[in-house]
């Protein structure tokens, strides 16, 4: 009788528990645009930021792709990382949005160089990128890209 109380109170809590706990959102793409004008892609990072200011608990994520070519070009070695650098600092320095809400990733390469934004609600799973491209696919030019190379004069 006793194990039949105690298993009762057990299941009981277990419901109780279990309807409790929140259902996590799952994460979600908010945006992705390729080589485009510095002040269109600070048009879209400003609604990124928004979306991060409505939910200041999800983090947002932003994966980058290098390309086969850079405009019209073969890319230079860590061209990809240097043009995504300006990304992060945008949205910390003049959006506000707090460096620890903001992750940047590599995803290795596609055809041509994009980022994809996301939002990842607390307790959802990070995305994950895709390489459409191999790296040994990746012709590079001669020499390494310079951040400085890459900054917006906006």
């Amino acid at each position: 009788m006793v194990a039949m109380i105690l298993n009762g109170l057990l299941l009981l809590m277990l419901i109780v528990c279990a309807a409790g706990s929140p259902i996590s959102e799952p994460t979600r793409p908010f945006d992705e645009f390729g080589d485009i004008k510095c002040e269109d892609e600070y048009a879209r990072l400003d609604n990124f930021a928004i979306q991060l200011q409505h939910e200041p608990k999800a983090k947002g994520v932003i994966i980058f792709y290098g390309g086969k070519t850079f405009r019209g070009k073969l890319p230079q070695r860590g061209e990809a990382e240097a043009r995504a650098a300006r990304l992060k600092p945008y949205l910390v320095q003049r959006r506000g949005i707090p460096a620890n809400q903001i992750i940047v990733i590599s995803g290795g390469y596609d055809e041509e160089w994009r980022a994809a934004l996301w939002i990842v609600p607390p307790g959802a799973s990070m995305p994950s990128g895709y390489a459409s491209v191999s790296v040994k696919e990746i012709k590079f030019r001669k020499g390494k890209a310079n951040p400085r190379d890459f900054r917006c004069r906006v």
